[in-house]
């Protein structure tokens, strides 16, 4: 990726996302033809009809929304590095944007579920200092939120060894030296704390 040439998803994103809604929707719809022809067999043919109304009909309402948000959906994220930071802007209805300085991130991870291997894209997670909550609000308070992600494009790893090279070149949090730097400078200072203790508890 060039630096301020924004861009998006692998159109694959697309693809995986109705393949998820096929692996759910097929089969409920299996499971009502199932239970409808059950009921039509026992003679069952009013209660069939109720069943069948309040059963399918919410289906087919959800996988005509989902068909036409998706595309949408996909159409709504774009990606862009900056020469300072990490832009990342996704929603149909309700608009997100995250900005994410290289100065605060602090890790990058990699996701690829079997799916997204099949079609050869992966998602990165970046993470920043302090920037910790619960993940979609159900996997407890100590498990991480990513602060920024770009999702399922193919070339995630070199992406990825990309933004941690220019990371590794800029300060943290805006302090003179990089990272590896400000943290021996801190290791130093906490050494030379330790120090002070014990030579005042030994005098």
């Amino acid at each position: 990726m060039k630096i301020s040439e924004p861009f998006q998803p692998d159109p694959k994103m697309k693809t995986l996302y109705f393949t998820y809604l096929a692996l759910i929707i097929v089969p409920l719809f299996v499971l009502g033809l199932c239970a409808t022809s059950y009921m039509l067999l026992i003679n069952e043919v009013t209660v069939a009809t109720i069943f069948a109304i309040f059963y399918f009909l919410p289906l087919i309402v959800i996988t005509i929304f989902v068909s036409y948000w998706i595309p949408k959906y996909c159409r709504s994220i774009k990606y862009l590095l900056t020469e300072n930071e990490v832009r990342v802007e996704r929603g149909v209805w309700w608009k997100t944007r995250h900005a994410v300085p290289f100065s605060r991130i602090m890790s990058i991870d990699t996701i690829q579920g079997p799916l997204s291997r099949h079609f050869g894209i992966g998602t990165l997670d970046i993470y920043t200092a302090g920037y910790t909550g619960r993940a979609g609000g159900g996997s407890g308070p100590s498990v991480r939120r990513a602060e920024a992600s770009i999702m399922f494009v193919p070339n995630f790893l070199e992406l990825r060894e990309e933004i941690l090279n220019i990371v590794k070149g800029r300060s943290l949090f805006g302090t003179s030296g990089t990272l590896s730097e400000v943290l021996g400078q801190q290791i130093l200072e906490e050494l030379k704390e330790i120090r002070k203790l014990l030579s005042s508890r030994l005098s």
